[in-house]
């Protein structure tokens, strides 16, 4: 991985997925929350149930240079190679991007990542 040891760890913590134009100030109850956690090399990352604060670990996740690429468990009975991904570019001090097809399509509108306040 080639990814810039500062970059990965500044993406340790919790972050929130909002619409592209949400208010970062006033964070919008529909929204995804994700954690990161980088050690040394390895990244992991998880969605945050907001109903019980339950982490739910990512099927992938890839921090390459400054993309940010991950992607959830398929449900049983779906196929993984079939899920979409979440592709995400830093910014500044958010990731921005979209979700993504198997067929490498766009599926919504453009996303930001932002940091959780503490």
């Amino acid at each position: 991985m080639s990814t810039s040891k500062p970059l990965m760890e500044r993406l340790t913590g919790k972050w929130h997925l909002l619409d592209f134009a949400a208010d970062e100030l006033q964070i919008p109850e529909h929204r995804m929350d994700f954690a990161f956690d980088a050690t040394g090399s390895c990244l992991k990352g998880a969605i945050l149930s907001r109903v019980d604060a339950k982490e739910i670990p990512l099927a992938v996740i890839e921090f390459e240079g400054a993309t940010l690429r991950l992607q959830m468990e398929a449900p049983n009975g779906k196929s993984q190679a079939r899920m979409p991904w979440l592709v995400m570019t830093f910014a500044k001090d958010n990731f921005e991007g979209y979700w993504i097809d198997y067929k490498n399509e766009v599926t919504g509108p453009k996303l930001k990542l932002v940091r959780a306040n503490p």
